[in-house]
């Protein structure tokens, strides 16, 4: 029989993320040409369970970063999620805006980088960087 739960849009109790329709679209600026938006990534849905592991895995610029990035709100520069939900722990995280993202970094979600030079900044001490998350959420 199948989960009454699930049928009627609820998370299950396993569930820890559930991305479902996501549309994320950025702003290019050709030369002598005006603005245009252009898609990135096209209805994406993916769930993840509670003490499960979930790897991303296509080609170099297939979107698996942007996939990632902007599940948490980290748009790069004129790219933004124009649909979908991102649902963690059974809420909609894309309807708290920036205010409702600062809170959830760091102390519910992170992003994890594949490389050092990526994760970090050079300018700025390491040590610093570490910890700077534990410290503006108050769990150092």
């Amino acid at each position: 029989m199948a989960d009454t739960k699930a049928k009627l849009g609820q998370p299950k109790s396993g569930l820890l993320l559930d991305i479902r329709n996501l549309r994320i679209e950025a702003t290019v600026f050709p030369p002598g040409e005006p603005p245009k938006n252009i898609v990135l990534v096209h209805d994406v849905s993916l769930t993840l369970e509670k003490g499960k592991v979930l790897g991303l895995i296509g080609e170099s610029g297939a979107g698996k970063s942007t996939i990632g990035l902007s599940s948490m709100g980290y748009g790069r520069g004129g790219v933004r999620i124009t649909g979908g939900e991102v649902i963690l722990n059974g809420r909609d995280i894309l309807k708290g805006g920036k205010d409702g993202f600062r809170k959830l970094r760091g102390r519910e979600v992170c992003y994890v980088a594949q490389s050092a030079a990526a994760a970090f900044n050079p300018a700025h001490r390491l040590m610093d960087q570490v910890v700077e998350a534990t410290l503006l959420h108050g769990t150092a």
